[in-house]
């Protein structure tokens, strides 16, 4: 499936990154934070991507997985005809970028091999924003469980998108995350439902849970970089984890950037902190 997207910089821009959302967001999350990107460093441009089952991409076929994420990004490249030289993920999205370098690494015999040869031809760093690596086993109050929990008694539709807002409060949720959430509300006739389908958005994130990226870190080697940066106050990462990562190889290619004045949205948290790290790390392009 070719994933919907938005594209940030100039066409003729020497580099190509693709910008990878948490769950339950979409790729214009990040437009704001592109745009300034781009003033940094104008010979990348940016790709928004919506993953699949998430703002305009919708109805892809399962299996809902990290793995058919990749495979989408590798059709979007087909597609643009360009492969990126990085891919820089928040969350979910985090794990679906490592999840890329895996693929590509390990020769994943699912996906056509002219595509993931050219992606790794081109593939030169792997951006993790504030996400967790290894599999968990969340409590029923993790955030993203709580939200799905709360969408499934508040399935809509609605009249207002006010209405809905109202809603998500009621149940718990905060005024910022409940208007966060309703920019997944499209109109359809005279009332407002949710875009995505939670079946599906329940499929990746159980996979997203169960998957461990950490053996493909540590044995990660050259290129491409692995950037992992962790907000100081994330509640997504422990003392634990940034201890395993100090653990990895010394010739793992990874590099661990502490985020401060920062939660698990980092780039609203501290926006200017996260564009010093990236723009700051980029390579060059070549040639």
């Amino acid at each position: 499936m070719i994933p919907a997207h938005l594209i940030v910089g100039e066409p003729t821009a020497r580099a190509t990154a693709y910008v990878l959302h948490g769950v339950l967001g979409a790729g214009h999350n990040f437009r704001s934070f592109v745009k300034r990107l781009t003033a940094r460093r104008p010979e990348w441009r940016f790709v928004l991507v919506d993953l699949r089952h998430h703002g305009h991409s919708q109805g892809a076929p399962p299996p809902n997985t990290l793995e058919a994420c990749v495979g989408d990004l590798l059709d979007l490249s087909r597609e643009l005809r360009t492969a990126p030289e990085a891919v820089i993920g928040h969350s979910f999205g985090g794990k679906v970028a490592l999840a890329y370098g895996r693929a590509l690494a390990g020769g994943d015999e699912t996906l056509a091999r002219e595509d993931v040869e050219a992606a790794r031809a081109s593939l030169q760093q792997l951006w993790a924003l504030d996400s967790n690596p290894g599999p968990q086993a969340p409590s029923p109050d993790h955030e993203v469980l709580r939200v799905v929990s709360t969408l499934r008694v508040l399935p809509g539709p609605f009249g207002t998108r006010d209405e809905a807002v109202r809603g998500l409060e009621e149940r718990g949720l905060s005024s910022g995350l409940a208007q966060w959430l309703v920019t997944n509300l499209e109109r359809r006739g005279d009332r407002f439902a949710w875009r995505f389908e939670l079946p599906a958005i329940d499929d990746l994130l159980d996979d997203y849970f169960r998957q461990d990226l950490w053996p493909y870190l540590d044995a990660a080697r050259g290129v491409p970089e692995h950037h992992l940066v962790v907000a100081e106050r994330s509640d997504r990462w422990t003392g634990s984890m940034r201890d395993r990562v100090r653990t990895l190889s010394p010739a793992a290619s990874v590099v661990l950037h502490e985020l401060p004045n920062a939660g698990h949205w980092v780039h609203v948290d501290n926006p200017e902190g996260l564009l010093d790290i990236i723009a700051g790390h980029l390579s060059p392009p070549r040639g």
